[in-house]
């Protein structure tokens, strides 16, 4: 089961000139009046049309009609219900694309046709999937180009990321002493990070002397100052704020305390997304932040519905459990930081490779997986790297070295030194970066992942699918649905997750039994946690996965058709 992209059309896309109807065709067609039993006038396109049904008006508002003959201001048609169009076979290729963007909606310039027309002559895939492609691009309004096709339907429908990168992540591995190995030494002399003795303590770990390990370990003792200092800063700011809040809640001023708590959760996202220090903390302190974000969330609803002692109420809440923060780095985060610091000395190309794929798919290994590791992961594989390379011009920032993979394997290409897989990944990523552009204007949006995971010394893929609503260029967290997807030595999972005002439905689903046994285990764990974040589990159930479903049965059987003609077609 994958979550559909679907369409959302908006007619004022593209400028579509005037149709220009022929005996025989079949057009798309909406309802506008009906005028008798027999005739009625529809729009074509951007046409109004008066239709006289031989069969009589459909009661359907969208259906498919064929065009028989015209009696003088009067088209001559036979309705045709959706469920029967693959039946009818076009006379060419460029009627069977016309005939889907018609039944679709889909409204395409000349060129962008024509565009659509090579990529189903040269894009390998069936019928179906070829559709889903230009669906997918469609919905994200973004213009309909041969490389943008080709791009999207890699991602969509090429083999997943953590196939493509396995390769790569074979040819790099090289023996070396493990994080734990060399972490021992540093276990010995503490037993907690805490406060500023995390950067003292960094000056006494013992490894092998070096120049270049000196240099690393008085940068560490730098970071940790900076991150400690940033911490205490961001804690008294969101203090003040919060202060400000509950004053402006008491004096019963909502247009002073309704700006104020958007700037709160504004600067509470952005912490959890790009602020530092939160990287080197354990996951506990990161689900009380995001427990802080769910109570300002319920404080901005209060506000909305009047309740101002109920939101200056919760807001002092969130004050005492920001204040109750304390940042203790975690040990084998700052390790972790460390090494890496001192890997990074390493410049040559398998170097850097090896190093950039231990950090993308270094989360799994972690003992707590944290949502902010995952969006360091993504990070790593280049997901943001043409985003954060154009903020940070535009801040007239220098730019650090890029330590992303995407940016790798695009300089290695135009050196001609890129290994044998790189232009798929590269292809595969700005697919789905293409497929999860943000479109400003949609009050939902669809947004699709490739996660790769080191799993049992495999490289794994993780699907993550997102229908969320959308607000002032944000997700909605409390009203989306996300499925995730994985192929695991035990068999498929799927997990269904479906948020409605924070009222949470989970549906697990699984090939193996023993493996739903396992999982069923954590189930209270899971439910726990999901509700220390501020949603309320309302049903979670697990049950068997159906790999015979009707929608891939409808797959093999369009498979079976393209094997003998490539113009049938299922709308």
């Amino acid at each position: 089961m994958m979550m559909r992209i679907r369409h959302d059309q908006r007619s004022n896309e593209i400028p579509t000139p005037a149709v220009s109807f022929q005996p025989e065709s079949v057009q798309m067609a909406v309802m506008k009046e009906k005028l008798t039993d027999q005739e009625a006038v529809v729009t074509i396109g951007q046409q109004d049309v008066r239709v006289r049904f031989v069969d009589g008006v459909p009661s359907d508002r969208s259906f498919m009609v064929r065009l028989v003959k015209q009696e003088g201001g009067t088209w001559v048609a036979q309705a045709v219900p959706l469920s029967s169009i693959g039946r009818f076979v076009p006379a060419s290729l460029d009627d069977g694309i016309d005939l889907w963007l018609s039944a679709r909606g889909i409204r395409l310039t000349e060129k962008e046709k024509e565009a659509v027309r090579r990529f189903w002559e040269t894009e390998g895939g069936s019928i179906k999937q070829k559709q889903e492609t230009v669906a997918a691009l469609t919905a994200k309004q973004l213009e309909v180009t041969e490389i943008h096709l080709r791009l999207a339907h890699e991602a969509l429908h090429g083999p997943p990321l953590g196939d493509l990168l396995a390769p790569l992540l074979t040819k790099t591995e090289e023996p070396e002493e493990t994080d734990e190995a060399k972490a021992a030494p540093v276990r010995e002399q503490t037993e907690r990070w805490e406060g500023s003795r995390a950067y003292a303590a960094a000056s006494e770990l013992v490894l092998p002397p070096a120049e270049t390990r000196t240099f690393v370990m008085t940068a560490v003792t730098e970071k940790m100052k900076e991150l400690v200092h940033d911490f205490r800063v961001w804690q008294r700011d969101m203090a003040r704020q919060l202060e400000q809040f509950a004053h402006a809640a008491a004096q019963k001023t909502p247009e002073r305390a309704v700006p104020l708590v958007e700037s709160l959760i504004h600067s509470l996202d952005r912490m959890l997304l790009n602020g530092d220090w939160l990287l080197f903390t354990d996951m506990k302190t990161e689900t009380k932040l995001l427990e802080a974000g769910a109570k300002l969330a319920e404080a901005k609803r209060g506000l909305a519905e009047g309740k101002m002692d109920e939101a200056a109420k919760t807001v002092r809440e969130v004050k005492a459990l920001l204040e109750s923060l304390r940042f203790q780095p975690s040990e084998q985060k700052v390790m972790r930081f460390f090494l890496e610091s001192d890997e990074r000395q390493g410049t040559k190309p398998h170097e850097q490779l090896s190093r950039i794929l231990k950090q993308a798919s270094q989360a799994a290994r972690d003992n707590a997986l944290s949502a902010r590791g995952v969006v360091e992961s993504l990070r790593r594989l280049g997901f943001f790297h043409e985003q954060e390379a154009a903020q940070a011009l535009l801040s007239g920032e220098r730019l650090p070295p890029v330590e992303n993979l995407k940016s790798l394997l695009l300089s290695w290409v135009e050196e001609g030194t890129a290994p044998a897989q790189a232009e798929r990944v590269l292809m595969n990523l700005t697919g789905q970066q293409l497929l999860n552009k943000f479109t400003v204007d949609s009050h939902t949006q669809t947004m699709l992942y490739q996660w790769p995971l080191s799993l049992h010394g495999e490289m794994a893929t993780v699907h993550v699918h997102v229908n969320a609503r959308s607000g002032n260029g944000q997700l909605d967290w409390q009203n989306c649905r996300l499925y995730f997807l994985l192929d695991t030595n035990q068999g498929k999972v799927g997990i269904s997750l479906q948020a409605i005002e924070r009222q949470l439905s989970v549906t697990v689903e699984t090939e193996s039994e023993k493996l739903a046994e396992v999982l069923q285990s954590y189930a209270s764990t899971v439910k726990d946690h999901l509700e220390q974040i501020g949603y309320r589990v309302q049903r979670l159930a697990f049950q068997p996965m159906d790999t015979e479903d009707e929608e891939r049965a409808a797959t093999d059987r369009m498979k079976t058709e393209n094997e003998t003609s490539q113009w049938e077609w299922t709308i």
